[in-house]
């Protein structure tokens, strides 16, 4: 995507939609979340570009879609312009305003060793387009962030950096499911996956515990680790997340624990926008690929909570495939969608489930078409979407 833009306005007029990044203050060595809070005054905004430049010597940035885009239907993507510039671009295959609220939820880590002072965390580049895809003026402005504090915390993990590896929202975890930690130092110095079995317990020396019971790790880096929770916390309220490096512990929190959590994987791994859906002929749907009403689509999601016969962690399903202990439905464009599987996706680990359900015949077509997919009385989230013809 080139850099250039058709205008950039800074600051908006008084009664101008504005994108804004208010001022924090953090010791060095903590995890900050930050929303890029949109505005949107009298305008009519369908879509957005913006940058967030950053000084990273300082912090460094993880980026989540936030409840705002959600909300409308839009989907995030962001690539680095440089090592201080990155770039986010918010759309979707619908004509709905973007709502105020947040468009992005920034996850700022301080670094250990940054000294005390204000540091810019500010927006440009603002481009802005109405649902038929005219220019629409959106202001940004300057933000910063203020350093505070001679020594360093090392390792920072908040309860809001525990997400649904699926959704990128945070609450109370279920047995099974995937999870994203996103925090200040939590990880190796480098990025590392396993090389051998799905079920291994540390990486590179990192390894996260609930209560007494090691998870099995996808993924771990400084401020990222992907991991599964282990099923042994189901029947609990809560459990204690633990980090340890090289055995020493770095971060603890104690979490609520829930007995499902579902929530859809999603094409562009955004949370939000056209789901990670197949077609009944087994190709991806997508706008350019709808799926027939009447035909069987297959939906994946994490966070449905124990299984029958009881989840093994880390675990590459096969064979007989459990099901959730809890009922499964599914509703498409608000309407009943019969499910005709809800179990373990062959060949994927334990904690991924796959459902087949069929698209009722008199849901109203469109490109982004609502799907919401219940385990018990809980709800995956809000703003996925299939394409239906």
């Amino acid at each position: 995507m080139a850099a250039a833009c058709l205008f950039c306005i800074s600051p908006a007029a008084a009664d101008e939609p504005s994108i804004s990044i208010q001022q924090q203050a953090g010791a060095p060595g903590s995890s900050l979340l930050i929303p890029a809070l949109f505005a949107p005054q009298s305008g009519t905004v369908a879509a957005i570009q913006f940058d967030v430049e950053y000084d990273p010597s300082a912090m460094s940035l993880g980026a989540v879609a936030g409840d705002a885009a959600r909300s409308s239907g839009k989907s995030v993507y962001f690539a680095d312009l440089g090592p201080n510039r990155r770039r986010f671009l918010l759309f979707g295959w619908n004509q709905n305003l973007l709502e105020g609220g947040s468009l992005v939820d920034l996850y700022v880590n301080l670094n250990p060793s940054a000294p005390d002072g204000s540091y810019a965390l500010s927006v440009s580049n603002v481009i802005g387009a109405d649902p038929y895809a005219r220019p629409a003026a959106v202001g940004g402005g300057g933000g910063s962030v203020a350093i505070q504090g001679s020594a360093g915390q090392g390792a920072s993990l908040q309860i809001a950096g525990v997400l649904n590896a699926g959704s990128l929202l945070s609450g109370p975890v279920a047995p099974g499911e995937i999870i994203t930690l996103l925090g200040s130092g939590i990880g190796p110095s480098s990025a590392f996956q396993p090389s051998g079995p799905a079920s291994a317990t540390s990486l590179a020396g990192t390894s996260v515990w609930f209560d007494a019971t090691a998870a099995p790790l996808l993924f771990a880096a400084p401020n990222q680790i992907n991991l599964i929770v282990p099923f042994e916390v189901d029947g609990q309220n809560s459990t204690q997340l633990r980090i340890t490096s090289q055995n020493q512990t770095v971060a603890v929190l104690s979490l609520a624990v829930s007995a499902a959590a579902p929530s859809l994987f999603t094409a562009d791994a955004s949370g939000a926008g056209q789901g990670a859906i197949l077609n009944q002929d087994t190709t991806l749907n997508s706008a350019s690929n709808p799926a027939q009403r009447g035909s069987v689509v297959v939906l994946y999601a994490t966070g449905a909570g124990q299984m029958n016969p009881a989840g093994a962690d880390g675990a590459v399903s096969a064979g007989a495939l459990p099901a959730p202990n809890l009922p499964v439905s599914v509703k498409i464009g608000g309407a009943d969608a019969a499910v005709v599987y809800a179990g373990a996706a062959p060949g994927l680990i334990a904690g991924v489930i796959q459902v087949n359900c069929v698209v009722p015949a008199d849901v109203t077509p469109g490109t982004a078409v609502p799907v919401a997919l219940f385990v018990g009385t809980a709800a995956s989230q809000p703003g996925v979407t299939l394409a239906i013809q």
